[in-house]
């Protein structure tokens, strides 16, 4: 399911208390995650193959598409407790930790390779061979290239909405 090669990268951290229980952080953590994607729970992820920066992740969200492979993992981790409630529960501290990787599949490589040979075909067409008017269309077909195979920016998006949201749930 899963490419391994997809780089992993730290993303971001967040503290944040409640009195509520570990599972019900975490069903919290993955409702939120579910928002952009399919997640699956560590003992979803037996057998499958993760990057190798995803091991021991509780959550990992898969936001793929056809041209471009997006994956976010969650580690949830207890940091102890900070206090107690007025009726005497515990305030629990935890830390999510979140990775994010990204990277252009082979068919969006090749249609933007195919849309770079367009563009640059297009200009030396138009142009009637005239030099500087191909080169321009080029450009333009290499700058559109450029900017669809760079890394999604999305992913960082999604990632800062992720961090708001752990720090207002309570």
């Amino acid at each position: 399911m899963a490419d391994k090669t997809v780089q992993m990268m730290d993303a971001g951290m967040r503290l944040f208390d409640t009195e509520k229980p570990y599972g019900t952080v975490l069903g919290g953590i993955k409702t939120e995650m579910s928002k952009y994607g399919k997640v699956l729970r560590a003992k979803e992820l037996e057998g499958v193959v993760l990057p190798d920066a995803c091991t021991g992740c509780d959550l990992f969200l898969d936001r793929s598409t056809k041209y471009k492979t997006k994956y976010i993992s969650c580690t949830l981790e207890d940091a102890g407790t900070v206090g107690t409630t007025e009726e005497g529960e515990q305030i629990h501290r935890y830390a999510a930790s979140l990775k994010e990787g990204n990277k252009s599949t082979a068919t969006g490589i090749y249609v933007h390779l195919g849309l770079v040979i367009i563009w640059a075909m297009l200009g030396w067409f138009i142009s009637n061979g005239n030099g500087w008017i191909a080169m321009v269309f080029a450009l333009i077909g290499i700058y559109g290239a450029w900017r669809a195979l760079r890394p999604s920016l999305d992913n960082a998006q999604v990632i800062s909405q992720l961090l708001d949201a752990f720090d207002n749930a309570k």
